[in-house]
């Protein structure tokens, strides 16, 4: 059985672009690794945060898509930097709901559009096991996160020795 998207299916053309302008400037697409408790197993979930100081705003995307979570940054970040505004963020998490959006959204994207292939390769392989129910293969979940991490990197990726040509 297929789990439905929970997500707006059918966002108009022009919140398409505005999402992914929002997405490119204010969000990230990242894949979220974690160990599960009572299996042992690793799943990698795909997530699209976009973080703002304006709750009201973070309502309307969320209420443009039909999905998320809108939730205000943890104590220990509101306490590290005690003089900026309160920081909420938009969580949209889950393999249907984030390629739900993504496809969407992709042919806007600039930014972030590579990370957006691979974490829809990564929805890709969660949907796929989901609905043959058996497990994701999980080498080829961690080659896609693998490659994920190296576009956020920090540090430029073209530097060059002193005797390297570029």
């Amino acid at each position: 059985m297929m789990k439905k998207p929970l997500c707006n299916p059918n966002l108009p053309e022009w919140a398409r672009g505005w999402l992914a302008g929002i997405i490119d400037g204010e969000g990230t697409i990242t894949i979220e690794k974690k160990q599960r408790k009572d299996s042992g197993n690793i799943n990698y979930m795909p997530l699209i945060i976009i973080n703002n100081t304006n709750l009201e705003f973070l309502k309307k995307i969320k209420e443009i898509c039909r999905c998320g979570t809108v939730v205000q940054h943890s104590p220990s970040y509101v306490k590290k930097h005690p003089n900026w505004n309160p920081t909420y963020r938009l969580e949209i998490k889950g393999s249907f709901n984030v390629k739900t959006l993504l496809k969407q959204v992709y042919p806007y994207l600039i930014i972030k559009r590579k990370h957006a292939e691979i974490v829809m390769r990564v929805c890709e392989e969660n949907i796929r096991a989901y609905s043959l129910n058996q497990p994701a293969n999980t080498e080829y979940l961690e080659k896609l996160f693998q490659e994920l991490k190296s576009l956020t990197r920090r540090g430029r990726n073209d530097a060059v020795g002193l005797d390297s040509h570029p």
